[in-house]
């Protein structure tokens, strides 16, 4: 029987909910052998209160707000066995999902209910309705 799992999407964000969607998807990974795409994407918009500061000055944007995130769960990473390889992207975050999953032939997106807070939400909308709604593969949506 065809293996029905060969690459999963976790996008992250720092979030507790990404957390829990990251330790999902590496025991789906863990459990049929495949490959995981641990993805950060970078809003092109810049901060926004209670979700992530500014850049310090001389920084690059990027690079500092995804190593923030990276920071909170590569403790994760440094204790499992599956294959995985960090993405990082900037640019709309559910857009930007579905795109990679494209390029990639994922085969499944596994993906935290919900992002930083409130006011976060409400200006992006819901990141993982999106995905489910735009995504070409199968979609996760942990809680």
């Amino acid at each position: 029987m065809e293996k029905l799992i060969q690459k999963l999407i976790i996008p992250i964000d720092g979030s507790p909910s990404s957390a829990k969607a990251l330790e999902f998807g590496l025991a789906i990974a863990k459990a049929s052998n495949a490959k995981c795409y641990i993805v950060e994407v970078i809003e092109d918009f810049g901060p926004l209160p209670g979700y992530y500061d500014a850049a310090p000055a001389g920084k690059d944007r990027v690079k500092w707000i995804s190593e923030q995130r990276f920071e909170k769960i590569h403790p994760i990473l440094d204790e499992t066995t599956v294959k995985w390889e960090r993405v990082i992207l900037e640019g709309y975050p559910a857009e930007e999902i579905c795109k990679l999953a494209e390029k990639e032939k994922a085969d499944l997106i596994v993906i935290g209910s919900r992002g930083h807070g409130i006011l976060g939400r409400f200006i992006m909308g819901s990141v993982s309705d999106r995905v489910v709604h735009y995504a070409p593969c199968s979609v996760t949506i942990v809680r």
